[in-house]
């Protein structure tokens, strides 16, 4: 019987020397796409999401259950090109359901990711062509699809909890991408787009300190700002082993990989800091 993990293996395979050197760097680190409109896509997506956080929780749960179930449809689409059997529509829904419980409270946003580990694991075990064992099938529907959705849950418990520190997260989130992208594109190595990001992230901080800007003091304003800076740059890492190595129509997935790490954290942290 032939491995399960063939397909990719003769992928690997047929790269040139010089791209199996550095096929690592491909997996963890996404490469900066300069093809399309880029920064004109990341100012809508920073214009939309101060939109929606000042809007409501509501608006906040459909934006980024979107973007989060899109990430889910299309990063099940990259495995499956690469020769696995996630399961698309689950992934997909997952990852839209999660936000959307979120909206009714932690408890219900817990059932929900609960629930997409149950369906992912049903629907590998319904699928009378899975070649790969159990635990593998079910692990790439839920690496596609949970994770963003667990992304896009937080942003939602942020709304709900204080609309004004998601759109402080925002600032500081876009502020990082726009740093690391604007430098990254022209780097001679991969450190000095983060790098750019975080100095943005601390050029913010200092403005949110110095505001007083709520909920935040000017310490607490500090220690939530660095956060971004120490978080912001493994959401690319996290984002880089959720697809398959080379990965590239994963937009939606990209589009979240800041916010993978760093807006569960601020929502955990920002209940203790509030006494919730």
């Amino acid at each position: 019987m032939s491995s399960p993990y063939a397909p990719l293996a003769a992928a690997q395979a047929s790269r040139t020397g010089a791209d199996r050197r550095y096929g690592w760097v491909d997996r963890l680190i996404s490469d900066y796409d300069l093809n399309g409109p880029r920064i004109r896509l990341g100012l809508a997506w920073f214009v939309l999401a101060v939109a929606a956080a000042l809007v409501g929780m509501v608006a906040v749960a459909v934006l980024f259950g979107l973007v989060a179930g899109a990430a889910g449809l299309q990063t099940a689409g990259a495995w499956r090109r690469a020769g696995r059997r996630p399961h698309q529509l689950v992934a997909g829904v997952g990852a839209v359901v999660m936000p959307v419980a979120a909206l009714f409270g932690i408890g219900l946003a817990g059932v929900a990711a609960l629930a997409f580990v149950v369906a992912a694991t049903v629907a590998a075990l319904r699928d009378p062509r899975r070649r790969t064992p159990l635990v593998v099938s079910a692990g790439d529907t839920i690496r596609s699809g949970f994770f963003v959705g667990l992304a896009a849950a937080a942003a939602v418990l942020l709304a709900r909890t204080d609309a004004g520190a998601l759109v402080v997260l925002v600032v500081l989130v876009s502020g990082y991408e726009v740093g690391d992208y604007v430098v990254g594109t022209g780097a001679d190595n991969p450190a000095e787009g983060p790098i750019a990001g975080i100095a943005a992230v601390a050029v913010l901080t200092f403005a949110v300190a110095a505001f007083e800007l709520p909920p935040f003091d000017g310490g607490s304003a500090w220690v939530f700002g660095l956060l971004v800076a120490a978080l912001a740059p493994l959401g690319r890492f996290v984002a880089g082993g959720l697809a398959p190595p080379g990965s590239r129509r994963v937009p939606a997935l990209r589009r979240l990989d800041s916010w993978l790490i760093v807006a569960p954290v601020w929502a955990v942290l920002l209940w203790r800091y509030l006494g919730l």
